[in-house]
């Protein structure tokens, strides 16, 4: 025990010795852009793609102007070695460019689509289908982060008001009303069936169960300021 202590305070000791560096190689690359352009001749071809690409339409991929190919290719000897140089020492981390923080929505993207299709496919599990759909939600709020401003916040507040609340109304162990901060259907399964007109359905293990006949779902009153409001209270209590 004696030595895993001084080897934690060694490997603490190495880590706060160290320091941080700004470590860069480059390569030497070609943009290339290839678009269709129908046009008389070359001449003019070539002007509709300069118009083009002053009106920043270029990469507009349409029918009339489809876009082809868009690429960087390394020019030069590909095989010459690579030359690592440090370009800076920092204290923390600098902020990552743009073309880094796209990767990284490029890629919530795709994940985005994989959880989504994903759920979309899974029929045999309620909970799994949930849960797929909102790991979906949260790789396209990262994907999409302007469009996410109100449900990203560091402790959680924002997080926690962006999940679709619904507030039932019991009376007499009878559900009277239904209220959400989010447009949403419902629907009761009462186990309750003594003297009621009942029916069998099958519940998300597979088990079939007896309830109250219900005719359709029903939609919960849209009242979004009420319910934030209520669950603030609630919970600050």
């Amino acid at each position: 025990m004696h030595g895993d202590v001084e080897t934690c305070a060694d490997l603490s000791a190495e880590q706060a010795a160290m320091k941080k560096f700004l470590v860069e190689y480059e390569l030497p690359y070609v943009h290339l852009v290839r678009v269709g352009i129908q046009a008389k001749n070359e001449g003019s071809a070539i002007s509709i793609a300069n118009r083009a690409f002053t009106d920043c339409t270029l990469w507009d991929n349409t029918p009339e102007m489809p876009l082809l190919y868009d690429d960087y290719e390394e020019t030069g000897d590909s095989g010459d070695v690579l030359e690592f140089k440090v370009v800076g020492e920092y204290q923390e981390w600098p902020e990552p460019e743009v073309c880094v923080k796209i990767v990284e929505r490029d890629a919530a993207a795709r994940r985005a689509c994989e959880y989504l299709i994903a759920a979309h496919e899974c029929s045999n599990s309620v909970s799994v289908r949930e849960a797929l759909f909102q790991s979906a939600l949260e790789e396209a709020h990262a994907a999409m982060p302007h469009l996410s401003g109100s449900t990203s916040s560091s402790n959680g507040t924002a997080e926690s008001e962006a999940k679709p609340t619904v507030v039932a109304g019991i009376e007499g162990g009878i559900v009277q009303w239904m209220a959400s901060d989010q447009p949403m259907r419902y629907l009761v399964l009462d186990a309750d069936t003594v003297g009621n007109d009942s029916m069998d359905v099958t519940m998300e293990n597979g088990s079939i169960a007896e309830v109250i006949r219900t005719s359709s779902t029903v939609l919960a009153d849209h009242l979004p300021e009420w319910v934030t409001k209520l669950v603030e209270e609630v919970e600050g209590q």
